[in-house]
């Protein structure tokens, strides 16, 4: 029997990394986040959440105060967006592997009578 613990363990790691990836791919919704140094459409600094026609300034330059890459907002759902369809697929194919395991587990290893 310690080996089919064993066993429910292993597989339910992947189940609770699947089920966390999901948690995450629901939370990546909204607007998206500025990694670097926000901008509005004047190039004024913009606190708070993006909105339709900000820049983000990812790698910001103090010393010149020139950013040396940026993104629109656009850019910017649109990776949100492919992350959260990776991380949904990630979360399905986990989740789809710990509960095969553990039912396989469960089968394999139960008491059968005589």
């Amino acid at each position: 029997m310690r080996f089919r613990g064993v066993l429910l363990v292993l597989f339910a790691l992947p189940l609770l990394w699947g089920a966390l990836s999901l948690l995450r791919a629901g939370a990546a919704n909204g607007a998206p986040d500025c990694p670097g140094l926000q901008l509005d459409a004047e190039g004024e600094s913009s606190p708070g959440p993006m909105r339709k026609g900000d820049r983000c300034a990812l790698s910001y330059d103090t010393a010149t105060g020139r950013s040396t890459g940026t993104s629109t907002y656009d850019q910017l759902k649109f990776a949100q967006e492919v992350k959260r369809r990776s991380l949904g697929r990630e979360g399905v194919l986990f989740v789809l592997y710990g509960a095969a395991g553990i039912g396989i587990t469960f089968a394999a290893t139960r008491k059968r009578g005589s």
